[in-house]
């Protein structure tokens, strides 16, 4: 890509060098006065580039400041998709925890006994 955008500029001022150096009917003035002869396409050439560099500043600065806007904006539409996720699912439970009791009973029970297990098993190792 580096590669392209290199060519792609030098193509420009190339053909920018080439405008100036043909036209004849061209005119400049600096403060007031005419410039003719031989600087007048150099001074052009010089100043369509100095706009193409100034433009491409511009641009890199503009896509910097878009893609910062836009990376913060999906950061917080991740965050309220997980937040708005979160209370969802917090709804559908608290929606559901009739239904749901036997096997938050039986899931009780599990964890007790495995949780005793341990304990006894702890124990028979600290006593050996």
């Amino acid at each position: 890509m580096k590669k392209i955008l290199a060519f792609a500029l030098i193509l420009v001022l190339a053909c920018l060098f080439l405008d100036k150096i043909g036209a004849g009917d061209m005119h400049m003035q600096f403060n007031g006065d005419d410039v003719d002869g031989p600087l007048e396409w150099l001074f052009g050439l010089v100043f369509a580039g100095g706009g193409l560099a100034i433009a491409l500043i511009a641009l890199v600065c503009a896509f910097v400041v878009a893609g910062v806007v836009v990376a913060g904006v999906g950061l917080f539409m991740v965050a309220g998709i997980v937040i708005g996720g979160g209370v969802l699912v917090l709804v559908l439970l608290a929606c559901s925890a009739p239904v749901l009791l036997p096997l938050l009973v039986i899931a009780a029970v599990i964890w007790l006994l495995s949780k005793r297990s341990r304990q006894q098993a702890r124990a028979r190792q600290a006593g050996m």
